[in-house]
């Protein structure tokens, strides 16, 4: 019996101590940013409005044609060596980014059978950047210096004015923050629509990626959460202050009186005053605040959701190039083809009608790490297969490098 009680304790004091941490300040953030930009409520307004009805005119929800790829630049800012995180961390924040909103996260598994209809591959995948804003190169992290000893929501981390870094355009890249936000807010975000030169994600570096992390944060999913608030979803619960008459705006995420903290066993149902029967809330989803180990899902409604600002706000990122670093739109790419994409990492790329000498084929993930490589002499109207099926779920790049061309293809394995 005393050893129950002491693992009641510990529970307890786990989820005490995780209601001591902010787990996210984006809805006090977005209040802040209507006092300041009063015009900004019209667009909010619109945002609702097109996402109101981007839900009707898809009731099964929304199959787009091919998956988004975002480029993503993370700002590094940072004060002494410890907030300078390892690129390392960051390719784990980048791949979990991927395998949460690509449904191909470990503990998808875990989600309750009553929900699991409801659970979506939003279709939505990340890449880092591989040309900056002039068109150079780069690796997609740009680490700057700084003497500020730890920011806020006040955005000075956004301006290098400030002590920060400036945004790079947001109709081309996710802009991602990593620095010192205190003692307890973990991150915050910006909804579509705002101010451009604050447009993006705040993280704090204790909790980004996962070696090294602050438990009970460590897995990645606070940028999960708050990416989620950048195309365009609100948190669960719909910040109503417990009154049951709030709402996140979509349709199948039940009704929820307030943020859930720390953790759940699996397929625990927990029921609330907003929703007393079973299955009750779904306090595994991103947008809630449970522990990082307990959220593990986004809803068909949410995808929606999200989509309708890919297809209205954020509509110029599907467009965005920057994760290229070769030449798409030449004519000899356009006789190229991958096919199929997405896949189940069989694929082909057929070269039509080409006559290509000393051909180098590089596959590389999305954090930039070389999966294979391929060399030919000579390549004639030939159709390459490759197997990849090894290889986790993402997104890929082909780069086919001959004597005189450079040509990029993105595959996507799902």
């Amino acid at each position: 019996m005393k050893k129950y009680l002491l693992l009641a304790a510990c529970l307890s004091w786990g989820a005490i101590q995780a209601q001591q941490m902010q787990r996210c300040s984006t809805h006090d953030y977005q209040q802040q940013i209507l006092i300041d930009h009063p015009e900004y409520q019209a667009v909010v307004d619109e945002g609702n409005n097109h996402a109101q009805e981007y839900a009707q005119n898809h009731p099964e929800g929304f199959t787009p044609r091919a998956t988004v790829v975002i480029p993503v630049v993370f700002h590094v800012v940072y004060a002494n060596a410890t907030e300078n995180i390892s690129t390392t961390r960051l390719l784990e924040q980048l791949q979990v980014l991927n395998e949460d909103y690509g449904k191909y996260n470990a503990d998808a598994g875990n989600v309750p059978n009553a929900f699991q209809s409801l659970h979506a591959n939003t279709d939505i995948q990340f890449c880092l950047a591989h040309k900056d804003p002039s068109g150079n190169w780069t690796d997609g992290i740009n680490r700057v210096s700084t003497t500020v000893s730890s920011f806020s929501t006040n955005d000075n981390v956004k301006f290098s004015a400030t002590g920060g870094a400036n945004a790079w355009p947001r109709d081309q890249y996710l802009n991602i923050w990593v620095c010192d936000l205190g003692s307890s807010l973990l991150g915050y975000a910006a909804f579509p629509g705002g101010p451009a030169t604050r447009d993006g994600v705040v993280l704090h570096y204790r909790y980004t990626g996962k070696t090294g992390a602050s438990a009970p944060f460590n897995k990645g999913r606070t940028a999960t959460h708050e990416v989620g608030h950048w195309l365009g979803l609100y948190h669960i619960w719909g910040d109503d202050g417990s009154s049951c008459s709030g709402t996140d705006q979509v349709a199948d995420t039940p009704n929820q009186a307030s943020e859930n903290y720390g953790c759940f066993t699996v397929g625990q149902v927990r029921t609330d005053a907003c929703t007393a029967n079973a299955p009750g809330i779904m306090w595994m989803n991103f947008m809630d605040y449970t522990d990082d180990a307990c959220m593990y899902m986004f809803t068909t409604g949410q995808k929606t959701r999200m989509w309708s600002y890919l297809n209205n706000q954020r509509f110029a990122l599907q467009s965005s190039q920057q994760c290229l670093v070769g030449i798409e739109d030449q004519t000899i790419a356009t006789q190229i083809n991958l096919f199929p994409s997405p896949n189940d990492g069989h694929f082909n790329l057929q070269f039509n009608g080409l006559l290509l000498n000393e051909v180098t084929i590089t596959i590389t993930n999305s954090m930039g790490q070389i999966v294979e490589k391929r060399y030919y002499d000579i390549i004639h109207d030939t159709q390459l297969w490759f197997d990849m099926s090894q290889q986790p779920q993402g997104v890929y790049l082909i780069d086919i490098t001959t004597s005189s061309e450079r040509i990029i293809k993105k595959m996507i394995k799902q």
